[in-house]
């Protein structure tokens, strides 16, 4: 199901609304009308448009073209009461019928700029995007926040090619479970493996990725009536549709782009001989007697002098400015039987960061067939391949469990005073990488017995790393989808789509033993040289959605009912591989490994849903809907307590209702200056069933016990009574024109309650369990979404739009299960708190504060004693006070630092966030400007608390030159100590920051050929620059950031690959 129920043929709706348009009807015999009159102007001339279709909005049959001096004279029913004008190449406009039959003037604006109206005068409080032209993107999402703006709140999952965006509609309803919109393509819900992991660190496949987006017609966002979609739609629901054959005339166009992306921003490191001094400082920490290195060497004639006196950058061996290309042609055609829309696609884009490319080849086929007088049949077909290379990005979270091999990590942290090729003889290599092991600390820290500390060189991973039986990626989409319906009259007709999927991904991964260091793994207890693994996984889902659908008009009464059943069946089976120690490069095989797991499983789950709808209007004035779904899914424990029981199972109740008000088509309505004014109000009652496969089984799984004997251990307790999250409610929007429909206005004001939050439950520890799933607590959400646009310049030659968008949530949680206060959440050494009474995913840390010198860090011993601030040993008796050089945290009084001082200190959501957007075109020449911002959401910059830590030996970012390092310094870096015995590290406000930004996000120029040829009937030439510039206090690479789909892992910054600047150049010809 592509949507909610229309109604009836809506003016210009989406062709695949639930319902079919109704065909048109002869002029009622017997109908009162009355005249009507006007004139209707072409805006950009001034001067009056001929040929205009004026027709009575909503009522078939009633029409007329405007003569050459724009007059029109109309007949209407006398309960007709607005006009719908249409002319090719323009924006259709609407005009409410007054009293007196004579119309105001209307004026008509080039369709070049932006609708002032939205898709009809429904209920529905809908936005669309469908200006795709010059899109090089690799995923829809990214099109999605730059033309929807605070409609859909989109964070960025990095500069990845084509790796998405995380996505939020109405602020926050859930906090462990999914929290993202619900995605319908063509009808067919899609879903998206929001909790599927990879066994690349940092990477998330974004099924979307698999859809062209010059494929994709239009993006519709439901912000009310997403009841219909059950216990799917608390989130929000996205309606996505695909391009399909609008003319009889045989049609081919094709496009090639291609482009250049520059490099990311680069974060200032240390160099070499600082990075010495740094590493000096930290070995007088670790308790080492030596008192010489071979690393400190001064001396240009001692043997390893030239090995550790370089001053490496390494971002110079694993970035490069990268390369994309884009190539794809659409052929549309038919007759008054069959029409077809055949796509074929290929995209190619290098990333900035060596061997992580992407390539996509896709293929679509759309066809509409009559078949007979009254049996139409759609079939589709789909399908998409993308592969890429990948390593692992961003900074761990457990340097303890192997060694790192996040490349983009290692450029920052490896030792500058190394180089990246090999040392031999005295001599550096020109060609050959360095594939020894990094072992310039061994005198001091070997015997420590974890090895982790030395680390990769990140061209080695590339170079021995990089192969399709190594770090390689592929996912494969097929989707099939067929449609009969049967007409059975023009009021009456019955449907069913029947659609398969299949989605393959096979994911491998190796770390190479050339240029990677021996590591320790703490769940294997054990060195190890290398590891490999794999994941392969398939899904198949099944969907069928049968739907019923009658609708008629009396005079000025206007019904249109729908009933439907959808049923959807997925199995997701998965096989995971890990091995270590393959004893060479040339041989990445898993069958000869050490130490090898295999594991997998199989999830199979069904869902099942009875829908209504009814819709009502009165003269296209008054609007009523309501909405019914009932929903079951094998998810839901049958032991729910909400909802009611059926042969078994438990089924969730869904209604909703929505009511509209176009006020501007009331015959007294006539206020100057206000062209259109049309007022929504809905309540919805909608669930999440965002529920993990095993949350209502009781299950033992296998493991194997010290390697020697296969055992079973409890692998789940299961919650019967666990049920689907209920999220009710209330929206209220307006969308208002002003001045001659040259400003338009659109509000949506939503609250809304969340009850029956997915959450954990802490199990007795001797179920040898954690925690198991349950519904409990509450939270509300309420806020705004603003956009306006305004038609600034409208002449013959030139025409300019300006316009912005701004979105507001505040969401409070209310209730916890268990009498719980508070639950925590403990995130890359961050503690995630979400409190009763507060807004959820609050970071919850220490609080600096300044000392009697005026800065964070104690600059004498005295000042220090004075305060007198200690901790507490693991004994709990022993006390170990701060000291110079040491941070000062703030204290509730009992001069103890402990998990007692913590305090909330950031809060990742946005005050506003949105967009500011202009067009400006002089003839055929076009301009696009769109600007993305966010305003007041704090950000943890757990990269930078790792590059300012002074703990590790690592190279650390410049700052860390002002490092406490004599007595009286003043300075806010405090002194380094290897571990970190006293937590000046620790999570705290020193790493919290306003990650608030405005981002010229994209310049678009296209210039349309005028062309008179037999064979090229349009050629169209544009260049467009990304991620052109940003503004932010921001201290990370880049303020725009997502590193997990779970809501409580939103605004942590762990130094995934950032957004660069890309340039674009393409033409497209029509043919």
């Amino acid at each position: 199901m592509a949507g909610t129920l229309g109604g009836y043929a809506q003016e210009e709706a989406a062709t695949d609304t639930v319902t079919a348009a109704r065909p048109a009807s002869p002029i009622k015999k017997n109908v009162k009308t009355r005249p009507v009159s006007g004139r209707v102007f072409a805006v950009t001339s001034g001067t009056p448009l001929g040929g205009a279709l004026v027709s009575v909005s909503g009522y078939d049959g009633y029409s007329a073209l405007t003569e050459e001096d724009g007059t029109y004279k109309l007949d209407v029913p006398e309960y007709a009461t607005a006009l719908k004008i249409t002319a090719p190449d323009y924006n259709t406009v609407r005009v409410g019928i007054n009293q007196s039959g004579k119309l105001r003037d209307v004026t008509m604006y080039s369709n070049a700029m932006r609708s002032a109206y939205g898709a009809d005068d429904n209920i529905l409080n809908t936005v669309v995007a469908d200006k795709f032209d010059y899109s090089p993107s690799l995923n829809i999402t990214s099109e999605i926040g730059d033309q929807l703006g605070a409609n859909v709140r989109t964070i960025s999952r990095g500069g990845t090619p084509g790796i998405g965006n995380f996505m939020m509609m109405n602020g926050i309803n859930s906090l462990h479970s999914n929290g993202q919109p619900l995605i319908v393509i063509d009808g067919v819900i899609v879903d998206q493996q929001y909790d599927r992991t990879m066994v690349h660190d940092g990477f998330y496949n974004d099924i979307l990725t698999s859809f062209n987006v010059n494929e994709i017609k239009s993006v519709k966002v439901m912000a009310n009536g997403t009841a219909i979609y059950g216990a799917k739609g608390a989130n929000g629901v996205i309606l996505i549709e695909t391009k399909r054959n609008t003319s009889l005339a045989t049609k081919i166009d094709a496009t090639v782009s291609a482009g250049i992306t520059l490099l990311p921003k680069s974060l200032p490191m240390m160099s070499g001989s600082q990075f010495k001094t740094y590493a000096s400082d930290l070995l007088k920490t670790t308790g080492t007697n030596l008192s010489e290195f071979q690393f400190l060497t001064s001396d240009p004639n001692n043997y390893y002098y030239n090995k550790y006196n370089n001053n490496t950058d390494w971002n110079d061996v694993i970035y490069r400015e990268a390369f994309s290309q884009n190539y794809g042609i659409t052929v549309q055609g038919g007759d008054e039987v069959a029409s077809y829309f055949l796509a074929l696609g290929y995209n190619g884009a290098q990333s900035v960061l060596e061997d992580n490319d992407v390539n996509r080849l896709n293929i679509r086929f759309n066809t509409d067939i009559n078949m007979f007088k009254h049996l139409f049949i759609r079939f589709d077909a789909s399908y998409s391949n993308v592969t890429r290379n990948l390593k692992d990005q961003g900074a761990p979270e457990n340097y303890d469990e192997g060694t790192v091999t996040s490349v983009n990590y290692l450029g920052l942290v490896k030792s500058p005073m190394l180089s990246p090729y090999a040392y031999s003889n005295g001599k550096i290599s020109d060609v050959a990488f360095d594939n020894s092991d990094e072992d310039y600390l061994d005198q001091a820290l070997a015997s420590i017995g974890n090895v982790n500390y030395r680390l990769a060189n990140p061209a080695s991973i590339n170079e021995y790393g990089t192969a399709q039986n190594k770090n390689y990626f592929e996912n494969s989409y097929l989707n099939i989808a067929i449609t009969p319906r049967w007409q059975f009259n023009k009021h009456l007709s019955l449907s069913s789509l029947f659609s398969y999927t299949l989605t393959n991904t096979n994911d491998k991964y190796y770390v190479p033993i050339n240029g990677v260091p021996d590591y320790y793994v703490s769940s294997i207890g054990l060195t190890v040289e290398n590891e490999i693994r794999s994941l392969y996984s398939s899904q198949n889902s099944i969907t069928s959605d049968t739907k019923i659908e009658w609708g008629n008009q009396y005079g000025a009464h206007s019904i249109d009912l729908l009933g439907g059943f959808r049923y959807m069946n997925d199995r997701y089976k998965v096989d995971t591989q890990l091995g270590y120690n393959t004893g060479s490069d040339k041989t990445p095989f898993i069958n000869d490994t050490q130490n090898k797991t295999t594991t997998g499983s199989t999830n199979e789950w069904t869902s099942m849903s009875w829908y209504g709808q009814a819709r009502y209007d009165y003269r296209k004035r008054y609007f009523v809907e309501g909405n019914l779904a009932i929903e079951s899914s094998s998810r839901f424990g049958k032991e729910a307590k909400d909802g009611f029981k059926l042969a078994g199972v438990r089924w969730g109740v869904f209604p909703g209702i929505q009511a509209g008000w176009v006020l501007s088509n009331e015959s007294w309505f006539d206020v100057p200056g206000i062209d259109y004014a049309k007022f929504t109000m809905g309540y919805d009652v909608s669930g999440n069933d965002g529920i993990d496969f095993d949350a209502t089984r009781t299950y033992f799984k296998s493991i194997l016990f010290q390697n020697l004997a296969n055992g079973l251990v409890l692998g789940n307790l299961g919650n019967t009574e666990v049920q689907w999250e209920t999220t009710r409610r209330f929206s209220f929007g307006t969308e208002l024109n002003f001045l001659k429909n040259r400003l338009n206005l659109k509000v949506n004001v939503f609250k809304s309650w969340t009850d029956n939050l997915l959450t954990y439950h802490e199990l007795n520890f001797i179920t040898g369990l954690e925690n198991n799933w349950v519904n409990g607590g509450s939270l509300e959400n309420k806020g705004y979404n603003i956009t306006v646009n305004g038609h600034i310049i409208a002449t013959r030659n030139w025409n300019w739009e300006l316009g912005a968008s701004v979105g507001h949530y505040k969401n409070k949680l209310t209730a916890l299960p268990d009498g719980q206060d508070y639950v925590d959440a403990e995130v890359y050494g961050a503690t995630i708190r979400s409190q009763i009474g507060q807004p959820v995913n609050l970071f919850y840390g220490y609080k600096t504060e300044a000392t009697a010198s005026g800065t964070h860090v104690y600059a004498t011993s005295e000042e220090a004693k004075a305060d007198g601030l200690y901790i507490l040993g693991e004994n709990g008796i022993d006390k170990t006070y701060f000291g110079a050089g040491d941070v000062k945290f703030a204290d509730n009084g009992d001069k103890e630092i402990n998990k007692a001082d913590m305090q909330v200190i950031g809060d990742p959501n946005p005050d506003i966030y949105g967009n500011i957007f202009t067009s400006l075109s002089y003839k055929r020449i076009r301009l696009d400007v769109n600007f993305n911002y966010s305003l007041g959401n704090d950000a943890y910059n757990y990269l930078r608390s790792q590059l300012e830590g002074g703990n590790r030996f690592m190279n650390q970012s410049i700052a860390m030159v002002n490092r406490w390092t004599y007595e009286g310094q003043k300075t806010d870096m405090p002194t380094v100590m290897w571990e970190d015995p006293m937590g000046n590290a620790r999570f705290s406000d020193r790493w919290i920051e306003d990650a608030s930004y405005l981002r010229l996000k994209s310049i678009t120029l296209s210039y349309e050929l005028p062309l008179n040829s037999t064979f090229i009937h349009g050629l169209t030439f544009w260049g467009q620059a990304n991620n052109v510039f940003t503004v932010s206090k921001y201290l990370g690479a880049d303020p725009d950031f997502s590193m997990s789909n779970s809501v409580l892992e939103q605004g942590i910054d762990r130094g995934l690959l950032a957004n660069s600047r890309n340039f674009m150049l393409g033409i497209k010809i029509n043919l």
